[in-house]
């Protein structure tokens, strides 16, 4: 576990500055990832304890309100997507591009006010990610199902609408750390064409995955692939000049968003704006890590070892748990997974 398995001066290099990452990354994020753990503990009344009770989401917010307000507007939800299945989709985009941003702006507003709080900052990003930051999981899990799905999700007179069909990585994602292109081109392009081989930029195959001083040399890896940078370089290296292009385009589209807000204010910037990328560093780094933590020797691309399928697990949004099948058929509909 704890047993270095280093090779060379760069991965020794990256370990140095992985764990400089995480001691910057884990006084910020911790505590607020750890308040939405006992939030979702709280809203079940510790029923069955705090973690791994199986009973997580079974509490008033999650286990009752949630269900209920996606049954009573999934008949009118129904009229903007393809699929039923897919109504409760239409509550994410009301909350994550219109409740979101008012938020934000609430923040903005008292900071230029009143100055920088930082109770305000963290109430709001605990309400960002929710309780058992589920708010986080669906909107990352909703950012990369639209990467994968070029038919679009939505009903045929909304389906062609720049809005909609980029709404999550292209405007919900930028409160939430996302950098624009990164699911739709470096994700769906690099990650699934090479399905953690040596040429995908995140592969986990090359590193003993039951180590933490390598997880800890990986999180370089996933900052620069969320930076868009390996992937720009990787698509120009191939001569694929015209996705590179659009990587380049959403890494401007973020920091054109970034850079007006620190222009005005450089710490709510920072707070609001690069707190849940480094956020998206931290929690998606391990998630893939465990994701593709076994490999087949002889053939590392081989995707039905090189990742994993939780069978019953407690939280499966939105059939990620069978991510075999997803690397198989990724624009297949969620939907269809357990087939």
């Amino acid at each position: 576990m704890f047993g270095t398995g280093l090779i060379g001066f760069w991965e020794h290099v990256n370990f140095v500055l992985g764990c400089a990452m995480l001691c910057g990354i884990m006084p910020l994020v911790g505590p607020v990832v750890f308040a939405a753990m006992v939030w979702e503990a709280v809203d079940r009344g510790f029923d069955g304890g705090f973690v791994d009770t199986g009973k997580e989401l079974t509490g008033f917010l999650l286990g009752k309100v949630a269900p209920w307000f996606n049954r009573v507007t999934h008949n009118f939800n129904m009229q903007f997507v393809k699929k039923a299945e897919d109504a409760y989709m239409m509550n994410c985009i009301f909350c994550g591009a219109v409740v979101l941003p008012c938020m934000f702006a609430f923040c903005w507003h008292h900071t230029q006010k009143y100055g920088f709080s930082l109770s305000l900052c963290f109430a709001y990003h605990l309400l960002r990610i929710g309780p058992y930051f589920m708010n986080f999981a669906y909107i990352y899990t909703l950012c990369h199902k639209e990467g994968h799905t070029f038919t679009g999700l939505y009903a045929k007179e909304y389906n062609n609408s720049m809005f909609t069909r980029n709404v999550f990585n292209w405007w919900i994602g930028l409160f939430f750390g996302v950098m624009p292109a990164s699911f739709a081109f470096g994700h769906s392009i690099n990650h699934h064409r090479y399905n953690n081989g040596p040429l995908d930029c995140i592969t986990t195959s090359d590193k003993p995955r039951d180590s933490i001083v390598n997880f800890c040399a990986y999180i370089p890896r996933w900052t620069w692939y969320s930076l868009n940078i390996t992937t720009t370089i990787q698509f120009w290296k191939e001569g694929n000049t015209k996705v590179a292009q659009k990587m380049v385009l959403g890494s401007l589209y973020f920091w054109t968003w970034y850079g007006a807000f620190h222009y005005m204010n450089p710490l709510f910037a920072f707070a609001y704006l690069q707190f849940p990328f480094w956020e998206n560093v931290l929690l998606l780094a391990a998630v893939n890590w465990s994701w593709h933590a076994f490999n087949n020797p002889k053939d590392p691309e081989d995707e039905y070892v090189g990742s994993i399928t939780i069978l019953e697990g407690c939280i499966n949004v939105l059939n990620e748990d069978s991510h075999v099948v997803h690397h198989q058929y990724p624009g297949a509909h969620w939907t269809d997974h357990p087939r």
